[in-house]
């Protein structure tokens, strides 16, 4: 594949949305002698923001400027393909990338060190725990750098050390990601990187964690799904890529075959369905026991208690196949799924102070998983405290409150008592239903609530859609 910034005729370039990771793809293309101009086409930079990218040689503009005298655009995927800026691009057939692959080309070509390994997640759900369970899988023989929503992690011998917080999972970040690890002072052996909206393909693995529940992008005028697919042809002929069987029309639309010794499908079976004759691995998961079926052989786990194991099912499919395929030893693949207890805000179980909490609040939480904690906590214990809402400021896709009135309408009846979270909750908080502004006060809230009603009878679902 053609690399842009690698050819001579390429010295001006524009990047569109300082917000999400552009700031970051910029001030690399400067330090590779680009002339950079940086749009903030949704006008959200302060204007310190602007002064520090200026300071730094970069132009910046606000919304649009002219594309002549640009030899390329760089530009997110999610920006609505009519802004004046892209129509113009076309007219005059400038070339176009996206943020993912500026961001794969910067890392092919410049010196990124030796990187034996380096796995990209992506997908609509399950993308944070896939990547956390392979890094605990890799991290047992090698020193690993995780970055997800839950922050930049050190991995080593299974042992998890948060070393940054605050980077999104935009394509942009993994280059500040490699940039921090680098000043660690360790030989870093493995990255995973979890990824929005595709993959950049500068790894020698791409994970597809699920297609399903899909929604739309870019003014709602394209499928994410679409570019996750897309993002996939980034990648070198001879790049794995393991891929969810759901994902299998849409691969098809890009012309690359599923029998392509470089691809590799796995399916979740349910439990009245034997192996799948044309996926690679057959997962399935029965009781207490978590399957996966691979040619002629079949790893059995048993799976540990404290949390929703049957939420996990995506991510342990999606880790597991990737793991085996870089040569991650079965055994190490069992022993990391049966000492696996959840993750924080994931369908976690939990205890304190002698009171029963469901935690679910996380960045990709939505109302499906809500209705089914609730549904998981009544099993429990015959009163819930739900706390539910967002936390807008800090994740791009929210909780739309539409979903919460339609659940409310249905269920509100279920719930001993409702706390509701973030500013667009806020006129949802009619009758007795509370509303706080974050997370934490959420939480407190329902506590004290707990104890003054009696924790034996008490259960508290957190679900709230935050970072944590």
């Amino acid at each position: 594949m053609h690399c842009y910034l690698a050819d001579p005729a390429i010295k001006n370039v524009a990047v569109l949305d300082m917000t999400h990771g552009g700031a970051i793809i910029a001030r690399k293309l400067k330090e590779l002698e680009f002339n950079v101009t940086g749009v903030d086409v949704y006008g959200t930079l302060s204007s310190d923001q602007c002064n520090a990218l200026e300071a730094n040689g970069i132009q910046v503009v606000e919304k649009n400027c002219i594309v002549e005298g640009f030899d390329l655009i760089v530009s997110p995927v999610h920006l609505y393909p009519y802004h004046i800026m892209l129509q113009q691009v076309k007219e005059k057939h400038i070339p176009l990338i996206s943020h993912h692959r500026a961001v794969g080309e910067i890392l092919s070509f410049t010196d990124t060190g030796d990187y034996p390994l380096i796995i990209e997640v992506t997908g609509t759900k399950a993308k944070t725990s896939t990547a956390s369970l392979l890094a605990d899988m890799i991290s047992r023989e090698l020193t690993v750098v995780l970055h997800t929503s839950r922050g930049l992690e050190l991995w080593e011998d299974s042992v998890c050390q948060l070393i940054h917080k605050g980077l999104s999972i935009a394509p942009g970040s993994i280059l500040q990601a490699m940039d921090i690890a680098g000043s660690l002072g360790k030989k870093i052996e493995a990255y995973i990187f979890e990824i929005s909206l595709g993959v950049t393909g500068c790894g020698n693995l791409g994970v597809i964690t699920t297609l399903d529940m899909d929604y739309m992008i870019a003014g709602k005028t394209s499928n994410a799904s679409e570019a996750k697919i897309k993002s996939l042809l980034s990648y070198p002929e001879d790049a794995l890529i393991v891929l969810n069987s759901n994902c299998r029309k849409a691969l098809e639309k890009l012309n690359r075959p599923l029998a392509s010794k470089h691809i590799r499908t796995f399916g979740i079976r349910d439990e009245s369905e034997g192996a799948t004759p044309d996926i690679d691995y057959c997962l399935g998961m029965q009781n207490d026991n978590f399957s996966i079926a691979c040619r002629e052989e079949e790893i059995e786990v048993y799976l540990a208690d404290g949390y929703d194991a049957r939420s996990y099912i995506t991510a342990f499919a999606a880790s597991c196949v990737a793991a085996l395929e870089v040569g991650v030893p079965c055994e190490t693949v069992r022993e990391v799924i049966q000492q696996f207890r959840g993750l924080q805000g994931r369908m976690q179980e939990m205890v304190a102070e002698n009171i029963r909490i469901m935690d679910n609040s996380n960045s990709g939480m939505d109302i499906v998983s809500v209705e089914k904690a609730l549904d998981m906590c009544l099993k429990r214990k015959p009163r819930v405290i739900m706390v539910l809402g967002e936390e807008a400021a800090q994740v791009c896709e929210g909780l739309p409150p539409e979903d919460v009135a339609d659940l409310l309408g249905r269920r509100l009846v279920e719930m001993d008592e409702l706390i509701l979270v973030g500013e667009r909750m806020k006129p949802l908080a009619t009758g007795n239903i509370r509303y706080v502004e974050n997370f934490d006060i959420g939480k407190t809230c329902a506590m004290e609530l707990a104890r003054k009603k009696g924790p034996s009878e008490i259960i508290i679902a957190l679900c709230v859609k935050c970072f944590r």
